[in-house]
């Protein structure tokens, strides 16, 4: 969403010359805008006249750039093209007719043809800021950043507060290595909008594009502290080595991973969906979470690129955002680290081994890499946990039981091990007891207990979740009477749902993780509630993620009789 500030309209975007919308507000020409079926003829096509001002070596210096551009001029006959199907011949067109041509062809992405009309508007003595600002627009779009910067400048002696032009000039000065130039109009920005949050971003590429990482990072930093909506966590980009994930406005995720010292790394983040053609900026945080190094834009779209040579052992962090271009799409970000591991760090490179064999079902290597750890850390309840994990995953339920029931041995306050072994039952039908591990992993992780109000009958709402947080929600039910739950992630955060359905009598009846291996929400299918009274459903999130919004489904229905083997279930051996 657009954020307003006092007096002025200026779109929170960065100094790319693609941020603006199509109807950037700066540029809004009085009168409506329409479509005037009319084309140029060649003989009224007129060169823009040349800006005339001595007070300011700057103007020179641009036009010695425009000169030395033979490209700068090279495609006027694009603007030919573009203006020979005339009905009518400009000159017998008004000024205003002329205004709303030339804003159609903006509009349209026909800059060529915009350039041709604002100049002959310029020429003809019918122009104000407006006009030299959208005619400055069009150059940036065709890449004749010069001749922006040029036209920007003269906006600014018209009107030397005009907040788009300072930004759009910034930009233009930024693609013609006027460093300095860039900066000072960054650093205007900042002094006459304080509040805002582009100028960070806007200042921060100009220092990337300079060389000069040391001052781009603390920008970026402050860009993403003021443009933070929602920070979403997620652990999962070391284990797969790349994620697909939602971009929106305001949107920041988190992806730690381990390297070692020496080790080389590469990150990218890539819009996977070009009709939206998300804009991401990529972060990366040192082991004592400083920002160690950044890039916004690499290659010929906006894509990002970080290669580094970690420069200490421990634990990474991938912080992606959006930049300024575009804020909607989806995203892919990748994570390689490849190189020897160094001493001093070499069980966390083991299981980071076995996590990724493990996600890649190769599970003799998953199995080989977590004994490595063990074998210098039998006291590791983390690799412990994951052994007894990966013989889950190849079906061998019992010695899957045994490592985690070891784990637990070995560290008391050690959630995980509950919501594995919870997982376990799970799988193997035991559902009470994979409903008190659940409840159990829930209260170990706990943060903060909220406590709803008791439902009334059928329900669907929305709550927030974050790390740690755990929902109580309290609903009276009848003997025989079934019950549908259904949890699921609300986009763009991301929560892996965990629910837990305890009875009268505070007992854990049955829970749920995720529906599949691929498919994080969480339910419970008609499910036969064994008592009249209150029942409660515990609300709280697995290991996949837990900061977002999730929709919480309950239907109550009506009992049913039961059937003779349900009747006859309960009976000895000489019963029925």
């Amino acid at each position: 969403m657009t954020k307003q500030y006092p007096e002025y309209d200026i779109p929170k975007r960065s100094i790319k010359d693609r941020i603006f919308s199509q109807r950037p507000s700066a540029l809004i020409i009085e009168g409506l805008l329409v479509l005037v079926a009319v084309v140029v003829t060649i003989g009224f096509l007129v060169p823009a006249a040349p800006v005339d001002d001595n007070r300011d070596e700057l103007i020179a210096e641009l036009q010695a750039i425009v000169a030395a551009q033979e490209a700068a001029l090279s495609n006027a006959a694009e603007a030919v093209q573009a203006a020979e199907a005339a009905a009518q011949p400009t000159g017998m067109l008004s000024a205003s007719a002329l205004k709303n041509l030339a804003w159609s062809n903006l509009s349209n992405e026909e800059y060529r043809a915009a350039i041709a009309l604002y100049s002959i508007l310029i020429a003809k003595g019918e122009y104000d800021s407006n006009t030299y600002a959208a005619r400055g627009y069009a150059y940036s779009m065709v890449d004749e950043h010069a001749l922006a910067a040029q036209d920007y400048s003269v906006v600014l002696e018209m009107e030397p507060g005009n907040l788009m032009a300072l930004n759009n000039r910034c930009w233009a000065f930024s693609e013609i290595d006027h460093f300095e130039q860039a900066l000072a109009d960054c650093n205007q920005l900042m002094s006459q909008v304080p509040e805002a949050d582009y100028p960070f971003l806007n200042r921060g590429i100009v220092y990337e594009k300079m060389g000069n990482m040391e001052n781009a990072l603390p920008d970026y930093v402050e860009w993403i502290q003021r443009i933070k909506q929602q920070v979403v966590r997620n652990d999962n980009l070391v284990w797969q080595d790349s994620l697909e994930v939602p971009m929106s406005e305001g949107a920041v995720y988190f992806f730690p991973f381990s390297a070692s010292a020496g080790q080389d790394v590469v990150v990218t983040a890539v819009s996977s969906q070009r009709d939206l053609d998300a804009d991401p900026l990529v972060v990366i945080l040192d082991p004592q979470g400083q920002a160690f190094t950044a890039n916004d834009d690499t290659g010929e779209w906006w894509d990002s690129y970080v290669n580094f040579t970690a420069p200490a052992s421990g634990e990474y962090a991938v912080v992606l955002t959006h930049a300024g271009g575009s804020t909607e799409g989806m995203i892919e970000v990748s994570l390689d680290v490849s190189g020897e591991i160094t001493l001093g760090n070499e069980i966390a490179a083991y299981k980071s081994l076995a996590y990724r064999a493990l996600m890649s079902d190769d599970y003799v290597a998953a199995l080989a890499n977590f004994r490595s750890a063990l074998n210098l850390n039998g006291q590791d309840a983390e690799a412990m946990n994951w052994m007894g994990v990966t013989y889950r995953y190849m079906g061998e339920y019992e010695t899957s039981l045994n490592y985690i029931s070891m784990a637990m041995r070995l560290d008391d306050d050690y959630a995980l091990p509950y919501l594995s072994r919870g997982i376990t039952y799970e799988m193997m039908g035991e559902s009470s007891a994979s409903a008190a591990d659940y409840y159990h992993y829930a209260m170990l992780n706990r943060s903060r207990s909220f406590y709803h109000s008791e439902l009334q009958g059928d329900s669907q709402f929305q709550l927030p979740m974050r790390e740690g947080w755990v929902y109580s929600i309290p609903f009276s039910a009848e003997k025989g009477q079934t019950v549908d739950i259904d949890v699921d992630t609300v986009e763009p955060g991301f929560v892996d749902p965990l629910i837990v359905l305890v009875g009268p009598g505070n007992r854990a009846l049955i829970g749920d993780d995720d529906i599949s291996r691929n498919e994080y929400d969480a339910s419970i299918d008609g499910f036969r509630l064994p008592a009249d009274g209150q029942y409660v459903l515990i609300v709280s999130h697995a290991e996949g993620g837990a900061n977002g919004n999730i929709n919480i489904d309950i239907e109550l229905n009506d009992p049913v009789p039961m059937s003779a083997y349900e009747f006859g279930s309960g009976c000895s051996d000489g019963g029925y």
